[in-house]
């Protein structure tokens, strides 16, 4: 019997106008895409900054007077071009003569060694038709604006600790650490997990729980759980906080993406590329889409939508 993880791509069918543009956003963005948080844009003209706000917080305007009621946001764009202002503090990105803001308020400043991702947040804008914020239209300036409100927090250590505490339990359901029945497929899922997986195990093993081994739920032994020692999670949460914000915003995103602990360390120490990952975390659907189809509209778009968010964290951490 096969195990059901929170990655099975087994969703709804999509609609075609969600995957024209997700797939719009894939060309735009050069297929760097994801978002830790929705985002949208209000009251940017009278303040003279944009600012990038969760959806949660969108600007409601009521239209009783006009016999109903709901929200009501600007959907033109408000700008003729973004652009990079180079600044003795780092790479400042404007829409037009705006700058835009944190969430909470801080420029959205990138430092002077991250100058790729400065270009590729300005690209997002670029590409950007209207104020309809997709949740995966500007995955690049929100994971930004993330990290930053990370550096710029009273407590950045209060911060960083409370990112990390809620993927700690990742460790126990890693993807990486749930392997099939030898049955299954022949043996070819178990097969290839014991090939992608073992060294990446025996790799955090080594570098990052000083040799203690991992506990792992093998098919073979039935439906059973998995739960790591104490000393495991100490070591791990020892590991995310010594992260800086830049590291740490990336690693969360890549944890949540592919519900693996261990796939976000490999991909914020480049020791995987963002396809390899991207793979790794989704094989057991892969071989089921093998066995039983392909949903269309549906694998397809999960598919791309994974790597965009794998690749959007890679894309954080990289330096000049």
């Amino acid at each position: 019997m096969t195990l059901t993880r929170t990655t099975s791509l087994r969703s709804p069918v999509i609609s075609a106008m969600r995957i024209l543009s997700m797939r719009r956003s894939i060309h735009g963005i050069i297929a760097v895409s994801s978002v830790v948080s929705k985002v949208t844009i209000a009251n940017c003209s009278s303040r003279g900054y944009a600012t990038v706000l969760d959806t949660t917080n969108l600007l409601k305007t009521s239209n009783t007077a006009a016999g109903g009621t709901g929200f009501k946001r600007p959907t033109k764009r408000f700008w003729e071009k973004a652009n990079i202002q180079t600044t003795e503090e780092g790479h400042q990105i404007n829409l037009d003569i705006r700058p835009i803001r944190t969430s909470s308020g801080h420029s959205l400043l990138v430092p002077h060694n991250k100058t790729a991702l400065a270009h590729l947040i300005v690209q997002e804008w670029a590409t950007l038709p209207s104020l309809q914020i997709k949740p995966h239209s500007l995955p690049l300036t929100s994971l930004t604006a993330r990290a930053i409100d990370i550096i710029k927090s009273e407590d950045p250590k209060v911060a960083k600790e409370s990112i990390v505490k809620p993927l700690l339990p990742y460790i126990d359901t890693d993807t990486m650490l749930i392997f099939a029945p030898s049955e299954e497929y022949n043996g070819a899922l178990r097969k290839a997990q014991e090939d992608i997986y073992r060294p990446i195990i025996s790799w955090a093993e080594e570098h990052v729980f000083g040799g203690e081994k991992l506990s792992f739920s093998d098919g073979d032994k039935g439906l059973t759980g998995n739960m790591q020692p104490e000393s495991i999670k100490e070591k791990a949460a020892a590991w995310a906080n010594s992260l800086d914000a830049w590291q740490l915003t990336a690693f969360e995103r890549a944890v949540l993406a592919g519900k693996s602990f261990l796939g976000g360390i490999k991909l914020i120490t480049r020791q995987i590329s963002t396809s390899e990952l991207a793979e790794a975390v989704t094989l057991e659907v892969l071989y089921q889409m093998k066995r039983w189809g392909e949903v269309e509209d549906s694998h397809d778009v999960d598919w791309a939508d994974i790597r965009r968010q794998i690749a959007s964290a890679a894309v954080l951490v990289i330096t000049d």
